[in-house]
Protein backbone atom coordinates (compact mmCIF):
# COMPACT_ATOMS: atom_id res chain seq x y z
CA UNK A 1 0.00 0.00 0.00
CA UNK A 2 1.02 3.49 -0.57
CA UNK A 3 2.46 4.96 2.48
CA UNK A 4 1.76 8.23 3.42
CA UNK A 5 2.25 8.02 7.21
CA UNK A 6 5.72 9.37 7.15
CA UNK A 7 3.86 12.41 6.15
CA UNK A 8 6.45 13.66 3.43
CA UNK A 9 6.32 12.70 -0.18
CA UNK A 10 9.81 12.52 -2.22
CA UNK A 11 9.40 12.93 -5.93
CA UNK A 12 12.72 10.93 -6.25
CA UNK A 13 10.67 7.75 -4.96
CA UNK A 14 7.17 8.09 -5.84
CA UNK A 15 5.01 7.46 -8.90
CA UNK A 16 3.53 10.21 -11.30
CA UNK A 17 0.54 9.12 -12.96
CA UNK A 18 -1.25 10.85 -16.60
CA UNK A 19 -4.45 10.71 -15.09
CA UNK A 20 -6.69 9.49 -18.14
CA UNK A 21 -6.70 9.61 -21.77
CA UNK A 22 -9.04 13.08 -21.22
CA UNK A 23 -5.86 14.79 -19.91
CA UNK A 24 -2.97 14.84 -23.10
CA UNK A 25 -2.43 17.16 -25.82
CA UNK A 26 0.62 17.64 -28.51
CA UNK A 27 1.61 20.92 -26.91
CA UNK A 28 5.26 22.73 -26.83
CA UNK A 29 5.10 25.43 -24.02
CA UNK A 30 4.53 25.41 -20.30
CA UNK A 31 0.89 26.73 -19.95
CA UNK A 32 -0.03 27.21 -23.22
CA UNK A 33 -3.36 27.50 -22.88
CA UNK A 34 -3.31 30.60 -21.43
CA UNK A 35 -1.23 31.90 -24.37
CA UNK A 36 -3.44 31.25 -27.17
CA UNK A 37 -6.85 32.37 -28.90
CA UNK A 38 -8.16 29.18 -28.66
CA UNK A 39 -12.34 29.93 -28.55
CA UNK A 40 -13.48 28.26 -25.12
CA UNK A 41 -17.37 27.26 -25.02
CA UNK A 42 -18.86 26.07 -21.18
CA UNK A 43 -19.99 22.56 -21.88
CA UNK A 44 -21.13 21.50 -18.06
CA UNK A 45 -21.01 23.85 -15.12
CA UNK A 46 -22.38 21.07 -12.58
CA UNK A 47 -21.05 20.94 -8.43
CA UNK A 48 -18.75 23.73 -8.74
CA UNK A 49 -16.70 22.43 -11.92
CA UNK A 50 -16.46 23.86 -14.86
CA UNK A 51 -15.44 22.11 -18.38
CA UNK A 52 -14.34 23.82 -21.46
CA UNK A 53 -13.88 22.76 -24.92
CA UNK A 54 -12.54 24.93 -27.79
CA UNK A 55 -11.35 23.62 -31.19
CA UNK A 56 -7.89 23.63 -31.98
CA UNK A 57 -6.55 24.32 -35.74
CA UNK A 58 -5.74 21.75 -37.71
CA UNK A 59 -7.07 18.50 -35.25
CA UNK A 60 -10.08 16.73 -35.30
CA UNK A 61 -10.05 16.98 -31.59
CA UNK A 62 -11.02 19.34 -29.33
CA UNK A 63 -8.88 20.63 -26.14
CA UNK A 64 -10.42 20.60 -23.03
CA UNK A 65 -10.09 23.07 -20.35
CA UNK A 66 -11.72 21.86 -16.81
CA UNK A 67 -11.28 23.68 -13.11
CA UNK A 68 -12.47 24.14 -9.57
CA UNK A 69 -11.68 25.34 -6.72
CA UNK A 70 -11.29 23.13 -3.22
CA UNK A 71 -10.34 23.68 0.52
CA UNK A 72 -7.26 22.10 0.40
CA UNK A 73 -3.66 23.05 -0.32
CA UNK A 74 -1.57 22.62 -3.46
CA UNK A 75 0.67 20.43 -1.86
CA UNK A 76 -2.18 17.67 -1.03
CA UNK A 77 -3.23 18.06 -4.03
CA UNK A 78 0.30 17.64 -5.58
CA UNK A 79 0.18 14.34 -3.52
CA UNK A 80 -2.97 13.00 -4.46
CA UNK A 81 -1.73 12.99 -8.19
CA UNK A 82 1.41 11.56 -7.16
CA UNK A 83 -0.45 9.06 -4.95
CA UNK A 84 -0.07 6.10 -8.07
CA UNK A 85 -2.06 3.41 -6.19
CA UNK A 86 -5.39 5.27 -5.85
CA UNK A 87 -4.99 6.44 -9.45
CA UNK A 88 -8.38 3.98 -10.32
CA UNK A 89 -10.03 5.35 -7.35
CA UNK A 90 -10.40 9.01 -8.85
CA UNK A 91 -8.51 9.13 -12.51
CA UNK A 92 -11.13 8.46 -15.34
CA UNK A 93 -10.41 5.10 -16.80
CA UNK A 94 -6.86 5.03 -15.12
CA UNK A 95 -5.42 1.32 -15.08
CA UNK A 96 -1.88 2.06 -14.10
CA UNK A 97 0.90 4.07 -14.15
CA UNK A 98 4.56 3.74 -13.42
CA UNK A 99 7.99 5.50 -13.26
CA UNK A 100 9.97 4.01 -16.09
CA UNK A 101 13.45 6.54 -15.36
CA UNK A 102 14.27 8.76 -12.75
CA UNK A 103 15.71 11.96 -14.27
CA UNK A 104 15.93 14.27 -11.37
CA UNK A 105 13.83 14.41 -8.29
CA UNK A 106 10.96 16.67 -9.89
CA UNK A 107 11.51 15.00 -13.86
CA UNK A 108 11.13 11.59 -14.47
CA UNK A 109 9.59 9.08 -17.14
CA UNK A 110 6.20 7.14 -16.65
CA UNK A 111 3.91 4.63 -18.70
CA UNK A 112 0.31 4.67 -17.77
CA UNK A 113 -2.59 2.56 -19.05
CA UNK A 114 -5.98 3.69 -19.75
CA UNK A 115 -8.89 1.47 -20.06
CA UNK A 116 -10.62 2.47 -22.66
CA UNK A 117 -14.45 1.14 -23.01
CA UNK A 118 -15.48 -1.86 -25.71
CA UNK A 119 -14.39 -1.74 -28.48
CA UNK A 120 -11.84 0.50 -28.14
CA UNK A 121 -8.75 -1.44 -27.71
CA UNK A 122 -6.69 -0.10 -24.52
CA UNK A 123 -4.05 2.78 -24.83
CA UNK A 124 -0.50 2.99 -22.85
CA UNK A 125 1.54 6.24 -22.95
CA UNK A 126 4.97 7.13 -22.33
CA UNK A 127 5.45 10.25 -21.20
CA UNK A 128 8.04 13.01 -19.38
CA UNK A 129 7.04 14.48 -16.49
CA UNK A 130 7.91 17.59 -14.75
CA UNK A 131 6.74 19.66 -11.58
CA UNK A 132 7.06 22.66 -10.53
CA UNK A 133 7.15 24.88 -7.03
CA UNK A 134 6.59 28.72 -7.65
CA UNK A 135 8.12 29.73 -3.60
CA UNK A 136 6.73 33.32 -4.00
CA UNK A 137 2.59 32.09 -4.73
CA UNK A 138 2.81 28.60 -3.14
CA UNK A 139 1.48 27.66 -7.06
CA UNK A 140 2.16 23.95 -7.82
CA UNK A 141 2.39 22.97 -11.27
CA UNK A 142 2.97 19.62 -13.19
CA UNK A 143 3.42 19.29 -17.14
CA UNK A 144 4.25 16.51 -19.29
CA UNK A 145 4.63 15.51 -23.11
CA UNK A 146 4.83 12.24 -24.78
CA UNK A 147 7.95 10.20 -25.75
CA UNK A 148 6.54 7.32 -27.33
CA UNK A 149 9.70 6.02 -28.60
CA UNK A 150 11.13 5.85 -24.64
CA UNK A 151 9.40 2.64 -24.24
CA UNK A 152 8.85 -0.53 -26.96
CA UNK A 153 4.89 -0.82 -27.35
CA UNK A 154 3.54 -3.46 -25.53
CA UNK A 155 1.14 -6.08 -27.42
CA UNK A 156 -2.93 -5.70 -27.07
CA UNK A 157 -2.07 -2.06 -26.48
CA UNK A 158 -2.55 1.13 -28.48
CA UNK A 159 0.76 3.29 -28.20
CA UNK A 160 -0.47 6.98 -27.47
CA UNK A 161 2.10 8.92 -29.76
CA UNK A 162 0.36 12.75 -28.96
CA UNK A 163 -0.03 13.39 -25.43
CA UNK A 164 0.49 16.19 -22.49
CA UNK A 165 -1.35 17.50 -19.51
CA UNK A 166 -0.88 20.57 -17.56
CA UNK A 167 -2.22 20.53 -13.62
CA UNK A 168 -2.19 23.85 -11.82
CA UNK A 169 -2.86 24.68 -7.84
CA UNK A 170 -3.13 27.67 -7.57
CA UNK A 171 -4.24 29.31 -4.15
CA UNK A 172 -6.81 31.94 -4.18
CA UNK A 173 -7.41 34.88 -1.84
CA UNK A 174 -10.67 32.98 -0.27
CA UNK A 175 -8.27 30.41 1.20
CA UNK A 176 -9.00 27.89 -1.71
CA UNK A 177 -6.72 26.52 -4.15
CA UNK A 178 -7.75 27.01 -8.15
CA UNK A 179 -8.02 23.53 -9.63
CA UNK A 180 -6.86 24.15 -13.79
CA UNK A 181 -6.34 21.15 -16.22
CA UNK A 182 -5.80 22.16 -19.70
CA UNK A 183 -5.63 19.27 -22.26
CA UNK A 184 -6.05 17.79 -25.63
CA UNK A 185 -5.70 14.29 -26.78
CA UNK A 186 -5.06 12.34 -30.61
CA UNK A 187 -5.33 8.71 -29.39
CA UNK A 188 -3.87 7.03 -32.43
CA UNK A 189 -5.94 4.60 -34.32
CA UNK A 190 -9.25 4.10 -35.64
CA UNK A 191 -11.18 5.79 -33.29
CA UNK A 192 -14.11 8.36 -34.70
CA UNK A 193 -13.43 12.25 -33.85
CA UNK A 194 -17.14 12.42 -32.72
CA UNK A 195 -16.79 9.61 -29.97
CA UNK A 196 -13.39 11.34 -28.60
CA UNK A 197 -15.53 14.71 -28.01
CA UNK A 198 -18.74 13.01 -26.75
CA UNK A 199 -16.23 11.55 -23.74
CA UNK A 200 -14.18 14.28 -22.92
CA UNK A 201 -16.80 16.41 -21.08
CA UNK A 202 -17.81 13.53 -18.96
CA UNK A 203 -13.98 12.13 -18.12
CA UNK A 204 -12.67 15.13 -16.87
CA UNK A 205 -15.81 16.39 -14.89
CA UNK A 206 -15.87 12.57 -13.11
CA UNK A 207 -11.87 12.86 -12.62
CA UNK A 208 -11.96 16.57 -10.96
CA UNK A 209 -15.14 15.46 -8.83
CA UNK A 210 -13.50 12.23 -7.54
CA UNK A 211 -10.30 14.41 -6.93
CA UNK A 212 -12.32 16.70 -4.69
CA UNK A 213 -13.76 13.72 -2.95
CA UNK A 214 -10.63 11.97 -2.04
CA UNK A 215 -8.47 15.82 -1.34
CA UNK A 216 -11.14 16.36 1.47
CA UNK A 217 -10.89 13.50 3.60
CA UNK A 218 -8.07 14.84 4.90
CA UNK A 219 -6.04 11.85 3.56
CA UNK A 220 -2.69 13.99 2.65
CA UNK A 221 -3.43 17.02 4.89
CA UNK A 222 -0.13 18.11 6.06
CA UNK A 223 2.25 16.07 3.97
CA UNK A 224 5.41 18.18 2.45
CA UNK A 225 6.29 17.46 -1.01
CA UNK A 226 10.51 16.86 -1.22
CA UNK A 227 10.48 18.01 -4.87
CA UNK A 228 9.53 21.50 -4.09
CA UNK A 229 13.14 22.41 -2.85
CA UNK A 230 14.56 21.06 -5.93
CA UNK A 231 11.80 21.76 -8.46
CA UNK A 232 12.51 22.44 -12.28
CA UNK A 233 11.95 26.66 -13.27
CA UNK A 234 9.09 27.03 -15.97
CA UNK A 235 12.27 28.03 -18.58
CA UNK A 236 13.75 24.69 -17.40
CA UNK A 237 10.57 22.94 -19.48
CA UNK A 238 11.67 21.28 -23.18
Amino acid sequence: MFLVIARTFNISNVALVLVSLSFYLSTSAFAAWKDNDLEWKLKRDRKGIQVYLAKVPGSKFRAILSTMEVDVSPKELAALVMDLENCPNWAAMCKSAEVIERISPSVCYVRSVNDAPFPVRDRDVVAKVTWFYDRDSGKISMHSDAAPEKLPKQKGLVRVKAASSEWHFTPQENGKVLVENYAHIDPNGKIPAWLINLMIVESPYKTLKKMRELALTGRYKGIELGFVEDTARVEDIE
